[in-house]
């Protein structure tokens, strides 16, 4: 405190002419101790977990703005300064700023005085989680000099919270499971009851299968119960009433769990999902024309799904070929429907997406063409907009910034690309380059072009003919791009992929979407793919569903060119009750046969697809589950 005195002294002194009187000198130093000792205290307050209690004594509210709290530090000596700055970059992770976080914490001094080090470890911490860096997370956490100190209970509850979410964050459900488990009974009851929701989130990310063994091989109760839950809850997902039968019986076996005394929302919910499903479902689907292909497989796969649950729902079909979207829906209605499925053409959902007013629920099987949206409208549907941001998300994941995209001729090259681009650039990457290319045999001048290797051929050509002598040459492609993003159908991907790996690029990952690969196609025409990275449907790379195998043996075109749609009926029908459920819950999710389904707050249901890979001509899917352990 002695060296601000004196320093504020000098600044006030300095320039001055003749002594400054002793009575104000004195006034202004205690008006300074005043005003540090006051954001000294401030700058003590911790973020509280959310539900935990504030105690008595504990440090006022934080009313500084981060620009005050840096200016203070930059008038203040070390460690005064840390604790400024630690605090403003506490602000800045508060709104998610993460690039401004940064910038404070890299004003810290590199080894702060003992008292900040857990604050700063902690602010470290969960910058890293924020910059979607899990291990960078879980290193700060495991730092040494994290247990030389001291530990209060709040300070436990907080870095097991920041280590459930490192976990989380990196596809290690069971362990970010663990240790909410860990610390659930040092919280109050506000707090358990969104611990539990988020314990069920970690839990029901792993396999049916898995949850069981786990189960089985559990060391504490706890963990044990909180696995049957989810293992009997994956199992029945599809299905409210044994879902709900099953919960039951499991709340009967495990009544000291603590589960069972605050069970997760999505489960305190399915009374009402059951009491709420409706009687008449009007299916409003094109059966002739030229959607009419599509419109029968979606048909088939809610048909059946409806059978293979015992649905006790009547369902009524129209078909919209041969009728105004808007006649149709007048029609279900007074048929009695409390429900309508379809319609499945963007201009028919548009219509109705204009529509502020619709007389019963709708779940759509396409989007909006300009985005509109209806509150009684739920938009849902294989739309390329999800796979697009996926491809781009899980890419940046992984650290690669440098995009050079392939895209084909025509209006869904076009769209898909700028889908893309606008995507890319929100996250922060770049497009190095980009090329068209039509349906054409020789893809050698296109990607020679975007590679760059026609670049140095000719300036080795040039060399020749300046020395005039002949040499061994490798030409060299550009060095400058990460991954390639190729948006082809599997004809395109294979004369596109060989180019690039014989121009030299076969060192550099390729990622496509779903439209990459057909089901049906043979090994040998896969050869070409290999090492081509997409994402797409759990129905064409899994076969764990007890539905999708039925419809597969009964229609052979839910093995073909077709699967996406039985697929998408499949989903639609399994979904159809829970509607009112996912838009309450907005971060649940279901696990459809079409991906993760979730809602948003427009009522639009994305899809989480997987992930996989060409490899010798066969497709490895790539598990989401990183670590179980």
């Amino acid at each position: 405190m002695a060296l601000i005195n004196n320093d504020i002294q000098r600044n006030t002194l300095q320039g001055s002419p003749g002594q400054m009187n002793i009575k104000m000198l004195t006034s202004l130093r205690c008006m300074t101790l005043m005003t540090l000792l006051c954001l000294l205290a401030a700058c003590g307050s911790q973020p509280r977990e959310p539900g935990k209690q504030q105690r008595s004594g504990s440090a006022q509210p934080q009313t500084q703005s981060i620009e005050e709290l840096l200016l203070t530090a930059a008038r203040s000596p070390t460690p005064q300064a840390d604790r400024f700055i630690l605090q403003a970059a506490n602000l800045a992770l508060d709104a998610g700023d993460a690039t401004q976080a940064l910038d404070i914490l890299q004003r810290i001094t590199p080894r702060p005085v003992a008292s900040l080090v857990r604050p700063y470890i902690i602010a470290q911490t969960r910058l890293a989680i924020l910059l979607g860096q899990p291990q960078q997370a879980l290193y700060w956490l495991a730092d040494r000099r994290l247990a030389d100190l001291p530990l209060t209970e709040s300070e436990q509850i907080t870095e097991s919270r920041l280590r459930a979410e490192a976990y989380l964050l990196a596809g290690k459900y069971l362990p970010s499971a663990r240790e909410r488990i860990f610390f659930d009974a040092l919280l109050d009851e506000e707090a358990q009851s969104l611990n539990h929701d988020l314990i069920f989130e970690a839990l029901m990310s792993l396999p049916a299968p898995q949850l069981k063994i786990r189960a089985e091989a559990a060391v504490t109760s706890d963990l044990r119960g909180w696995l049957s839950l989810a293992a009997i809850s994956k199992q029945y997902h599809t299905d409210p009433i044994q879902q709900w039968e099953a919960l039951n019986n499991w709340k009967s076996a495990w009544s000291y769990h603590p589960a069972a005394k605050q069970l997760p929302s999505s489960l305190r919910m399915l009374a009402q999902i059951i009491r709420d499903q409706p009687q008449v479902i009007a299916l409003l689907l094109p059966l002739q024309g030229d959607l009419g292909t599509y419109g029968r497989a979606i048909r088939d796969g809610i048909l059946a799904t409806h059978y293979a649950m015992h649905g006790k729902a009547d369902i009524k079909i129209f078909d919209t070929s041969s009728m105004d979207i808007e006649q149709a829906l007048a029609q279900a209605q007074a048929a009695g429907a409390e429900l309508v499925i379809g319609p499945l053409s963007r201009e028919n959902v548009n219509t109705l997406a204009r529509n502020p007013t619709l007389p019963l629920p709708v779940l759509a099987l396409n989007r909006s063409l300009d985005g509109l949206t209806s509150p009684n409208l739920y938009q849902f549907g294989l739309a390329p907009e999800d796979e697009i941001n996926q491809v781009a998300d899980h890419v940046y994941n992984e650290g690669l910034r440098n995009a050079l995209v392939i895209y084909p001729e025509g209006d869904w090259g076009s769209r898909n690309f700028a889908a893309f681009e606008d995507r890319w650039a929100t996250l922060g990457g770049h497009i190095v380059d980009s090329a068209q290319y039509a349906n054409q045999r020789d893809y050698s001048d296109l990607v020679k072009t975007l590679l760059t290797v026609d670049q140095s051929e000719r300036r080795a050509a040039d060399v020749r003919r300046i020395i005039g002598e002949r040499f061994e040459f490798t030409p060299r492609r550009r060095m400058d791009i990460d991954f390639v993003f190729l948006l082809a159908s599997p004809a395109q991907a294979r004369g596109i992929n060989p180019t690039l790996a014989f121009y030299y690029a076969d060192d550099i990952p390729v990622y496509a979407t779903s439209h990459v690969y057909e089901i049906s196609d043979s090994r040998i025409e896969s050869i070409d793919l290999n090492g081509i990275r997409f994402c797409d449907i759990p129905w064409k790379l899994t076969q764990d569903n007890d539905i999708q195998r039925q419809v597969q043996a009964n229609w052979p075109a839910a093995r073909a060119q077709l699967s996406p749609f039985y697929a998408l009926g499949v989903d639609a029908y399994q979904i159809h009750a829970r509607l009112q459920y996912l838009k309450a819950l907005q971060f649940e999710k279901t696990y459809g046969v079409t991906g993760i389904l979730q809602i948003t707050p427009d009522n639009l249901i994305t899809r989480s697809l997987m992930w996989a890979q060409f490899s010798n001509g066969k497709v490895i899917a790539t598990p989401t589950v990183v670590d179980a352990n």
